[in-house]
């Protein structure tokens, strides 16, 4: 189990490392930095699942799914409702083709929001970069 998250705050206070599996590990990078300097290069298997919890635009959750799935893996994930609106988000599941196997848009009376993903640049919110500290990979 590879645990991403750019800021390492929530892990470190929640998990104690010496109660987990020794195949657990936690990378303190955003997802778009684990793919293209972890992931790819060291050429790692792919996902039965993979989960979101932040809110992503269509496109990525689908790229996700496509290239680091095995046959019958999942991907979960609030995408937003709109590309690039982060407001709202449908949560849902993909198979390792991108296609979309269940959709929820609000659960009884609530909308589905998370905070959304801080690699983007319409990023809007406290969540974003010119408020957290988030630095944005540079392409090489």
């Amino acid at each position: 189990i590879d645990a991403v998250d750019w800021s390492s705050k929530a892990w470190d206070a929640s998990v104690l490392e010496d109660n987990l599996p020794p195949t657990v590990k936690f990378m303190g990078v955003d997802d778009e930095r684990y793919v293209l300097d972890e992931w790819r290069p060291k050429q790692m298997e792919k996902f039965d699942i993979i989960v979101f919890n932040f809110g992503i635009n269509e496109r990525k959750a689908k790229v996700y799914a496509k290239t680091m799935l095995v046959e019958d893996g999942r991907l979960f994930a609030p995408v937003n409702t709109q590309s690039d609106y982060w407001l709202k988000q449908t949560f849902k599941v993909y198979d390792h083709q991108g296609n979309i196997l269940s959709a929820v848009n609000d659960v009884g009376a609530w909308s589905v929001q998370f905070q959304p993903d801080v690699t983007q640049d319409t990023c809007q919110g406290i969540w974003c970069a010119e408020y957290n500290g988030f630095q944005k990979r540079k392409n090489r």
